[in-house]
C-alpha cells in the first residue's frame, strides 16, 4: 500500500467536471472531481478527473477493506515504528490538573495494537458479565445503536466472545493516546465511539449520555467529578472508566462516591487487564464482513451552535472512504519520510479524526499536543511535526504577527519585505515555495516557530483569506492545503486544494473522489446556478463518505438529506473555470436588520477579526435593531500597547484587573471603532455592515459559548451577554460614523 502522490504533470485547469446532461432548472449539473487528470488526457477520456468511488473499487485491491484494518496493516509493516508521542507528566501533575514535562513518551504500532486488543476485549468482558445492563431501559441493554438503512448486529448476535456488540462507548477527554486506543478498540470489536468534546459543559454531556444512550463512558481524570455529578440523572449509565490514576486516598473517596450512586468505576489499566485475561481476536467474525464494513462506527455530536447537539451517524465506510480520498494525493515532499502529525484539533471533530486515520494509513507518527491554542506554537516547537493542521483563527493571528515584522523599520523589515515579495512572485510563476537564499537567510527563523520541520500545513472549518494563505506558504516554506468541511461538518464531506496549484488561492480545491456536488439557487440571497462568470448557489453533496443522517432524529435527517441523497450543506459555493470549489457565504448566520438589510455575521467576523488586536470577536445583530455591534476580547499584549498609545497609561499585560478597566475607557473604545471602520472601508462594506457599538474586554469568552473549533455559539452567547448587549445598544450608534479621522498608530509586534 504505497503512498499516493499527485502525478508529475497535472492539468490544473481540469480539476472538476460538470457532468453533461445533468442540469435542472434552478441548479447546476452534477460536478465530480478526484485526483486531477494527467495533462496528456485524450479526447476519449473526457472525464479523466471525474469519477466517484465505488465500493467495487476496493475489491481485489491492496487498500484496506475495512476501517479496522488501517492500524493492523501499518502495524504489520512497521511494528517497531513509533505511532504515538506524548509529553510525560510532571511530578506536580494531578488527574484534575495535568502538568506536562519536557520529555517524550513513545508508543510503537505493535504496542498500540496490543493495547487496542486488550481494551476491546475488556469492554466486551464487561458486557458479557452484565455490568452494563440497565433496569430502566425498555430495550436490551446496553442499547445497540441503529439507524435506518444501516446494517447492525442484532440482540441475538453473540459471536464475539458471547458478548453483544453495537453499543456505544462515550469518550470525554482531550486528544491523547487513550482516546485513540478506545476508538481503535471500538472499530475492531464492533462498538460505537461517541465523542464528548473536552470543552463541553456537564449539561451537554448529560444530554448526549441520555440521547445516545451511553452505558459506559471513558473519561480523563479532570472530567470525573462532573461525570459523577450528572450520573444520577443518566439512568442508562452504569460504568465509568478513568484514563488517569489517582492517589490511593483520593481514589478511595471517589470509589465511595461512585458506589453511592450505583456506578462501577474502573481505571483504564483495569479494563486492559480484564481483556488480556480473556483476549479476543479483532475484526469481524466469519459471515459478518458486510456488517463490519458498513455498520455505525461513531456518533459525532454537532457543537450545538443553534440548540441541542445532534448526533451525526458515521459508518465504517464513511470514515474509510474519507480517509482514502484524502490520502490519495499528497505532496511528493512527504515521499520517503517517516512523517509526524501534530494532533491539535479536537479528535471529536471529523476533520482531525480523518487526518489521524490518514497518518495511520501512511505509517506516520501522531504527536499529541496540549490542545491549548495559546500553546500551539510551543507544542509545534517541542514535537517538530512535518504536518501541521489548524483553523483560520490561528493562521490569521500568525499571519498578522509576520505582517507586523514586515512593517518594522530599518534593514530587518526591509529584508523581510523583499524576501516575501520575491518568494510570492516565484510561487505565482512556478508554484514552488522554496528559495535557496532567502529560506536560509530569512525564513529559517519563521519556520522554527513551528518546529522547523513543517512541510505540509492544512486548514479547515472555514475559508482562509487568500493573502494569509499565500503569506504562510512562502514564510513557512510549506505546502499549505486548504480543505473545507461544510457548515454541518460532521456529515463528512471533503474538498482540498493541490499544493502546487498557483492559482488556487481563495478556493478550497477539488472535490474528493468519493464525492459529487451541485449548486442550487438561493433567490433570497441573489445566488443562482446561471450566474456569470461562475455558477453560485447552496452547496449540495453526496457520496460514500456522507453520513446517512442524524441519530434518533428523522426530521433533522430529512431536512439535511433529500430523497436523492443530496446533503444540503447550508454553505454558498461557486465552481470556478478550473472546476475548483469556493465557499463564499453561509445560509446560516444571515440576519435581517430592522430596516430590511441582510447581513452575513460570520463573513463580517472573518474580516474584522483579522486585526491582531483581537483574540476573539463576536459580531451581533438582530431583526429589532438597525445596526450591528461587536463584543471583542483583546489580546492582552496588544491591549497594553493600545492603552499606552491612547491614554498614556502604562498597564502591564499581566495586570488583568487594571487592563480591563483601561480598555473600558471611552477613548479606547472609539479608537478601536475607528479601526473597525477602516477595515469596513478597505473591504468595501456597506454602511449597515459597519460596527456601530462595541464592548471591549481582555477576559476570554467562557467555554460554554465556544465550540471545540472556537466558533461562537450565537444563541448561548446572546443569553450569556444579554445585559452587555443591551448596554452597548443603549449607547446608540453615534460613537463613530465614518473612518475619516486619523488613527493613533498601534504597534502590533
Amino acid at each position: 500500500m504505497p503512498p499516493a502522490y499527485y502525478p508529475e504533470h497535472i492539468d490544473y485547469a481540469r480539476q472538476g467536471i460538470e457532468t453533461p446532461g445533468t442540469r435542472r432548472d434552478g441548479q447546476t449539473g452534477i460536478w465530480k472531481g478526484g485526483k486531477p487528470a494527467n495533462a496528456s488526457h485524450s479526447a476519449d477520456n473526457d472525464h479523466a478527473c471525474a469519477g466517484i468511488f465505488d465500493p467495487a473499487d476496493l475489491k481485489d485491491s491492496k487498500e484496506p477493506q475495512d476501517l479496522s484494518r488501517l492500524l493492523d496493516d501499518s502495524a504489520s509493516r512497521y511494528p517497531q515504528r513509533v505511532l504515538f508521542q506524548r509529553r510525560s507528566l510532571h511530578p506536580s501533575s494531578t488527574p484534575s490538573t495535568l502538568v506536562y514535562s519536557n520529555s517524550i513518551i513513545e508508543t510503537t504500532y505493535a504496542e498500540v495494537q496490543s493495547r487496542r486488543d486488550a481494551f476491546g476485549s475488556g469492554l466486551l468482558a464487561l458486557e458479557r458479565e452484565g455490568q452494563l445492563t440497565s433496569s430502566t431501559s425498555l430495550e436490551a441493554s446496553p442499547v445497540e445503536i441503529k439507524h435506518t438503512g444501516v446494517p447492525f448486529y442484532g440482540d441475538d448476535n453473540r459471536k464475539k466472545g458471547r458478548a453483544r456488540r453495537g453499543w456505544a462507548v462515550g469518550l470525554w477527554s482531550g486528544n491523547r493516546e487513550e482516546w485513540q486506543v478506545v476508538d481503535q478498540a471500538c472499530q475492531a470489536y464492533g462498538l460505537v465511539a461517541v465523542a464528548l468534546y473536552a470543552t463541553l459543559g456537564p449539561q451537554v454531556a448529560r444530554y448526549i449520555t441520555n440521547h445516545c444512550p451511553l452505558s459506559l463512558i471513558v473519561a480523563s481524570g479532570d472530567h470525573l467529578p462532573a461525570l459523577l455529578k450528572i450520573a444520577p440523572h443518566c439512568p442508562t449509565l452504569r460504568v465509568i472508566v478513568t484514563m488517569d490514576a489517582f492517589p490511593p486516598s483520593e481514589w478511595e473517596i471517589i470509589q465511595q462516591w461512585a458506589h453511592s450512586i450505583n456506578i462501577k468505576l474502573y481505571t483504564f489499566n483495569d479494563v486492559e487487564a480484564r481483556g488480556r485475561a480473556d483476549l479476543l481476536s479483532p475484526g469481524p467474525e466469519p459471515g459478518e464482513e458486510d456488517i463490519s464494513k458498513n455498520r455505525v462506527v461513531a456518533i459525532s455530536y454537532t457543537s450545538g451552535t443553534t440548540g441541542d447537539p445532534k448526533g451525526v451517524v458515521i459508518t465504517s465506510s464513511n470514515l474509510l472512504y474519507a480517509t482514502l480520498s484524502i490520502a490519495a494525493g499528497y505532496s511528493d515532499r512527504l515521499k520517503g519520510i517517516h512523517w509526524k502529525l501534530l494532533s491539535f484539533l479536537p479528535l471529536g471533530h471529523i476533520y482531525e479524526r480523518v487526518l489521524e486515520s490518514v497518518a495511520l494509513y501512511y505509517g506516520a507518527t501522531i504527536a499529541f499536543s496540549q490542545c491549548d491554542p495559546a500553546k500551539f506554537l510551543e507544542d509545534a516547537q517541542f514535537f517538530k511535526p512535518h504536518m501541521l493542521p489548524g483553523v483560520p483563527r490561528m493562521w490569521n493571528r500568525i499571519s498578522s504577527a509576520i505582517t507586523d515584522q514586515m512593517k518594522a523599520p530599518g534593514l530587518k523589515g526591509a529584508l523581510l519585505r523583499k524576501a516575501v515579495a520575491t518568494k510570492l512572485a516565484d510561487w505565482e510563476e512556478t508554484g514552488q515555495v522554496t528559495h535557496t537564499v532567502y529560506d536560509a537567510l530569512v525564513f529559517r527563523k519563521i519556520k522554527a516557530l513551528a518546529g522547523g520541520e513543517v512541510i505540509f500545513m492544512t486548514t479547515g472549518s472555514a475559508p482562509l483569506r487568500p493573502d494569509v494563505h499565500a503569506l504562510l506558504k512562502v514564510c513557512f516554506c510549506a505546502d499549505f492545503v486548504q480543505g473545507v468541511i461544510p457548515s454541518k461538518p460532521d456529515l463528512t464531506t471533503f474538498v482540498h486544494s493541490i499544493p502546487n496549484d498557483k492559482t488556487s488561492l481563495g478556493t478550497c480545491g477539488f472535490l474528493a473522489s468519493c464525492n459529487e456536488a451541485k449548486l442550487v439557487d438561493v433567490p433570497d440571497m441573489n445566488y443562482h446556478a446561471t450566474d456569470q462568470p461562475n455558477p453560485r448557489g447552496e452547496l449540495c453533496m453526496r457520496g460514500y463518505n456522507v453520513s446517512p443522517g442524524y441519530l434518533h432524529n428523522e426530521k433533522a435527517t430529512a431536512e439535511a438529506i433529500d430523497d436523492e441523497g443530496w446533503f444540503h450543506t447550508g454553505d454558498i459555493g461557486e465552481f470556478d473555470a478550473c472546476g475548483r470549489l469556493k465557499i463564499i457565504d453561509r445560509l446560516k448566520n444571515v440576519i435581517k436588520l430592522s430596516q430590511g438589510q441582510y447581513v452575513a455575521l460570520e463573513k463580517l467576523e472573518g474580516l474584522y477579526a483579522s486585526n491582531p488586536l483581537f483574540a476573539s470577536l463576536l459580531v451581533h445583530g438582530d431583526s429589532t435593531r438597525s445596526h450591528l455591534i461587536a463584543l471583542a476580547v483583546l489580546d492582552p499584549e496588544q491591549a497594553s500597547k493600545l492603552v499606552w498609545k491612547v491614554l498614556k497609561k502604562g498597564v502591564r499585560a499581566e495586570d488583568v484587573k487594571q487592563l480591563e478597566m483601561a480598555v473600558k475607557e471611552n477613548e479606547v473604545r472609539k479608537v478601536v471603532l475607528r479601526q473597525l471602520a477602516k477595515v469596513a472601508a478597505k473591504n468595501g462594506l456597506n454602511g449597515f455592515e459597519m460596527i456601530k457599538g462595541l464592548h471591549l474586554t481582555v477576559r476570554p469568552f467562557p467555554d460554554e459559548i465556544l465550540t471545540p473549533t472556537f466558533k461562537v455559539k450565537r444563541n448561548i452567547a446572546a443569553k450569556v451577554f444579554r445585559d452587555v448587549i443591551e448596554e452597548v445598544y443603549s449607547r446608540g450608534e453615534g460613537e463613530v460614523k465614518e473612518p475619516l479621522a486619523p488613527l493613533p498608530r498601534v504597534s502590533r509586534g
